[in-house]
This record gives structure tokens, C-alpha cells and sequence, in this order.
């Protein structure tokens, strides 16, 4: 079925966040938050990843798994943890990349172009093999949903602006931001726990630079 089918909500000229599984040449999964942007006819769609492409460029294919729970994007911009993630993944369709477990729905999809759009940045331009939906997530609208997906996805920017101050201030910026919406939104649940530890995790980044900069 065609993605206009599928997922009959979405817009194009919108980033949507997304979870990218993928597979290296020697078979071991992986998954990374990522930007996805759907063309004019749905046709195919462009990935912006922040250089953490390598599967989808030596094997060419992979999954978009759609979905609003905020605990994957977490666990899956925090090295320590996501482990836990890849033993969510199972087997697709039509590609030999994994899917996620409990997604939404699902862009199995192969790699048309790779190109640079800046020096972090690329752009990835897909055809979409196989669409359908997964299980669908019924819940109401929380600001503490959204929020956390949006630290989530500053965290994942962390390693790659350490040493360009300005850029790093607004992401540092960004999650204090969407913390204070968790935790007055949220406060005591498990969004709530998601949030302390990718916090944690930023903070281990950040003491691991400022120990090797005081410590020549």
C-alpha cells in the first residue's frame, strides 16, 4: 500500500520524528532516532541524520517505525541503555532490516541517494517498499509526551556539538526546556523517570569533556 493510504494524516513539508532500525553488513541491528520528510506525492521521503547512517549506506535499506511513545526515543539516544531497545527489535516484511516491536505503523523502504547536506548533516533520500500499520496507541494528548521526545532528540545532538559552544547551548537550551514541561506535566510518572535518565546520560557526557579538558 502507498504511504497517502496508510497514513492518511501526514503532511508533507513536515519533519517527522521517527526510529530508524537498520542492519550492518555483519548482521547486527541498530536504531537511531531520526528526521523524516515525505515529498510532494508521498513518494519517497528524505532522512536527516545527525552522521549515524553507515547501515543504510553499505546495506541500503532499513524501517521508519512510527510511533507517539516517547520511551524508544530515549532509550535509543542513550548508549548505556539501548541494549534494552535492540532486544525490542524483530524481523520485517519485505527487508532485511528489523522492525520495532509495538510500532504504530511501518515505512519498510530502500536507499535511492545519499548525500551531504552539511558538515554533521546528511540527507537520505528513500523509496518506500512496504507500508502497514502495527498497533495502534491510544492515549490523550500530553504536553509531557511531546516534551520528552524533544529532549530526546536534543540529547541525540550532544556528542556532535561538544566542541561548537554556541550550537551546544541551544540544545542544552532546549532540554531544560522540555524538562520543565515534564515535570509540571508529568511529574511522578514514568515520563517522568525517562526524563532523569536521559538527563543523566547528558550529564555523563558533558563531566566525560570537561574531565579530559582539565586533565591534559
Amino acid at each position: 500500500m502507498k504511504v497517502s493510504e496508510v497514513l492518511k494524516n501526514v503532511k508533507h513539508h513536515v519533519i517527522y520524528e521517527v526510529l530508524v532500525s537498520s542492519i550492518s553488513t555483519d548482521g547486527e541491528p541498530d536504531i537511531a532516532p531520526m528526521g523524516l520528510r515525505f515529498s510532494e506525492e508521498f513518494e519517497e521521503f528524505t532522512l536527516h541524520p545527525f552522521k549515524t547512517y553507515r547501515n543504510l549506506v553499505e546495506v541500503g535499506e532499513g524501517v521508519a517505525n512510527i510511533t507517539r511513545d516517547p520511551r524508544p526515543f530515549i532509550l535509543g539516544c542513550i548508549p548505556g541503555l539501548k541494549h534494552e531497545l535492540l532486544k525490542e527489535l524483530e524481523g520485517s516484511k519485505l527487508v532485511k532490516a528489523p522492525r520495532l516491536k509495538d510500532s504504530e505503523a511501518y515505512i519498510e523502504f530502500r536507499v535511492k541517494e545519499v548525500g551531504e547536506k552539511s558538515i554533521d548533516r546528511a540527507e537520505i533520500i528513500c523509496e518506500p517498499v512496504s507500508v502497514y500499520l502495527g498497533d495502534l496507541r491510544i492515549e490523550p494528548y500530553s504536553r509531557a509526551v511531546y516534551a520528552l521526545i524533544e529532549a530526546s532528540v536534543n540529547a541525540s545532538r550532544v556528542k556532535v556539538f561538544l566542541n561548537r559552544s554556541k550550537e551546544l547551548l541551544k540544545i542544552l537550551n532546549g532540554i531544560r526546556y522540555a524538562e520543565s514541561i515534564v515535570r509540571r506535566t508529568g511529574g511522578g510518572s514514568e515520563y517522568e523517570r525517562l526524563l532523569n535518565l536521559l538527563i543523566k546520560s547528558v550529564e555523563e557526557i558533558l563531566h566525560g569533556i570537561s574531565s579530559s579538558q582539565s586533565n591534559p
